[in-house]
């Protein structure tokens, strides 16, 4: 009993520790997102090689976890094994103590008792009382109580020989059935197991992805509030500027109005000034599309993830009610298994004797000869 929950503890202890370490390469792998340098410049070889040696130990604690499953599965297959042997040492000890009971009641002399009337000594009587003759076998009587005796004796054991056997084939299939109980609940015991454990590993990765949703929205956020707010300095830079809102005419040329002097050139004029906002405004409206264009594309990869979500579990449900429809199959099959040799006892146990049916008398007489 101590060595099953030590196992199940070590077992319990390694899954925290791989949850743990899956929780510490998701935060670890977020870092590295949030940070722009190690984004941009390339691969992270450090992470890679963290991310390897970290699968690595991933196999190794998978392999380590089915050989201790396999252990705990050995001992409980041996710890059943031995307590059917020391059940069945029990019953045969019981057995042969009622059979030893059983001898001893029939040797002792209670079970032998005289006549009423004592009975008629031949040799005492004379040749006129007819009893005895030349030739008469005078054990006759001594020999049929042994024999009787005898007889009783082994009609009394052949009697607890048989029930004995009846016993432990009863015996034998109660136990069979709780064999396969026992099998049912530790099969079914895993399956919860495992499912707890995918529930668990849903759920986390289910948080790990809206943290990292309202980390993504929480910094688009900023960047929009940042840009807005270097817009509005620009503007305000640009309006109160003193050498931006100084005479731009000034500069124009004498030759032709759409050539400028460099020397006496002031800026430009409104309508360019406009039409280089519009032109800015034009590329803020593209910025926002990508950006509505990004949100949209996140939202159908969220409903997709959604999608393959429920049909894992739609797969896993699938799955839980096929093995059930297995066991439930195969606990049929073993009643009908059961039934059809309870079946077989009983006609075996009618026919033990043998009997001669009408059709066997039928027969005469209706050859071809």
């Amino acid at each position: 009993g101590d060595t099953m929950v030590m196992l199940k503890q070590n077992s319990l202890d390694k899954e925290e520790a791989r949850i743990a370490a899956m929780r510490a390469r998701a935060e670890a792998r977020t870092q590295r997102f949030l940070n722009a340098r190690t984004r941009t410049m390339g691969v992270d070889k450090a992470g890679l090689d963290a991310q390897v040696e970290e699968k690595r130990q991933a196999k190794e604690a998978l392999r380590q976890a089915n050989m201790d499953q396999a252990a705990y599965d050995q001992q409980i297959l041996r710890m059943l094994e031995e307590n059917e042997a020391q059940a069945r040492a029990e019953k045969m000890a019981a057995l042969n103590a009622l059979r030893e009971d059983l001898l001893q009641k029939a040797s002792e002399p209670k079970n032998d008792l005289p006549k009423i009337g004592d009975s008629v000594n031949a040799e005492e009587c004379g040749t006129g009382a007819a009893q005895y003759f030349a030739g008469e076998d005078k054990n006759k009587d001594s020999r049929r109580r042994l024999q009787q005796a005898q007889m009783r004796q082994w009609t009394s054991q052949q009697k607890a020989e048989k029930a004995a056997r009846n016993m432990e084939e009863k015996e034998d299939e109660t136990r069979f059935h709780q064999y396969l109980m026992a099998v049912d609940d530790m099969r079914g015991q895993m399956e919860n197991e495992d499912k707890a454990r995918t529930a668990a590993d849903r759920l986390n990765f289910r948080k790990l992805n809206e943290e990292q949703a309202a980390l993504t929205r929480a910094t688009r956020e900023q960047d929009r509030q940042l840009a807005a707010k270097m817009d509005d300095m620009e503007l305000t830079h640009v309006k109160n500027d003193p050498f931006l809102n100084e005479e731009t005419d000034f500069g124009t040329s004498a030759v032709a109005p759409h050539r400028v002097r460099p020397d006496h050139f002031k800026g430009f004029n409104k309508e360019q000034i406009s039409w280089t906002y519009a032109k800015n405004g034009e590329l803020v409206e593209a910025h926002q599309k990508m950006k509505q264009d990004e949100r949209d594309t996140e939202k159908a990869w969220g409903n997709h993830v959604a999608a393959v979500t429920r049909v894992m579990e739609q797969n896993e449900q699938e799955s839980k009610a096929q093995a059930n429809y297995m066991n439930k199959l195969q606990t049929d099959v073993l009643n009908q298994q059961r039934a059809e040799q309870l079946a077989k006892k009983a006609q075996s146990k009618e026919d033990r004797f043998g009997s001669v049916d009408g059709g066997f008398y039928k027969g005469f007489g209706t050859s071809c000869r």
